[in-house]
């Protein structure tokens, strides 16, 4: 009898917490655009955005395993993400770069590996100059029809070494394009260590 009252507790135990509500989280809002790390990343210190001294992986955080942001990194991808339904065609999204709020930076050291290595240290942080530290950019983007995602792709130019200093490019998404940014998520910040 007693293994029987137990097993009825039981069944009566999983039939009523199987009776849940489904909850909708169908997002029912504007159609905006917010940049990945920025949503993805903690804001820096004083400001309202990240400021990533490190390269990008699409869809995750900023990892300390990542290798550092050099003056030779190649092309660094930042991510749009639409937040709202497809659309049926292409969609623009305007951006504007932005000059740094900061003056040092501690950047991290490079990884095992990465070539040249370069210890940790604090940086002095200046602006990135179009045509020299990253090639020129067209303040516009575009997802493609039926797509969730866009890009903003900076080419890293490397001007040569200049000790402990690194140069900061400030991405930041405006209503120049066919849909607005989502306020919270639309700047972000990269340093690019120039040793």
């Amino acid at each position: 009898m007693k293994k029987f009252s137990l097993f009825l507790y039981i069944a009566v135990a999983m039939l009523v917490s199987s009776c849940i509500k489904q909850i909708d989280k169908t997002y029912a809002g504007p159609t905006v655009v917010e940049l990945d790390p920025g949503v993805l990343n903690s804001n820096a210190t004083g400001v309202t955005y990240p400021i990533i001294p490190r390269n990008l992986k699409q869809g995750i955080p900023v990892a300390t395993t990542d290798s550092t942001l050099r003056r030779y990194s190649g092309t660094v991808r930042l991510r749009i993400n639409l937040v709202g339904p497809h659309s049926e065609k292409d969609e623009t999204v305007g951006y504007k770069i932005f000059s740094t709020p900061i003056t040092t930076i501690a950047f991290p050291a490079t990884i095992t590996g990465q070539t040249p290595s370069a210890a940790a240290a604090n940086l002095a942080v200046s602006d990135a100059v179009s045509g020299t530290h990253y090639a020129p950019l067209s303040g516009k983007a575009t997802i493609p029809a039926k797509s969730s995602f866009g890009f903003i792709d900076i080419q890293i130019l490397n001007p040569g070494a200049a000790a402990g200093q690194a140069r900061f490019i400030g991405i930041q998404l405006d209503s120049t394009g066919t849909v607005l940014p989502n306020p919270n998520y639309n700047k972000v910040g990269l340093v690019i260590d120039q040793r």
